[in-house]
């Protein structure tokens, strides 16, 4: 069965490997959501990728069968907001790139 070994492996994320895992990928989507879709909505993107990756992965264990639920439930901000921090400054920063790249 796929479940266990993938919530294992979601569960063994750190707060500093999650945090980098996010902000690698944030700034690959943001930069491919600027790059096909509405330029002028870069700004959305940089809020929103971040958010959604790290709230996603934060939860994921849960959605999987994680055994301690409550546990989730009383570090989610701190979880879900240091991997959206994360997500987030590396992704503001590449957006007036991309902007000035743009505009070139």
């Amino acid at each position: 069965m796929l479940v266990p070994p993938m919530k294992d492996f979601l569960e063994s994320f750190s707060l500093g490997s999650g945090a980098l895992l996010i902000a690698f990928l944030s700034v690959g989507i943001v930069w491919l959501l600027t790059f096909l879709l509405l330029k002028t909505l870069d700004w959305l993107w940089v809020i929103v990728v971040p958010f959604v990756l790290a709230y996603c992965l934060y939860w994921s264990p849960v959605w999987l069968g994680a055994d301690d639920v409550s546990q989730y439930g009383a570090w989610s901000f701190l979880g879900v907001g240091t991997w959206f921090l994360a997500g987030l400054f590396p992704s503001a920063i590449l957006a007036p790139i991309l902007r000035k790249r743009r505009s070139k």
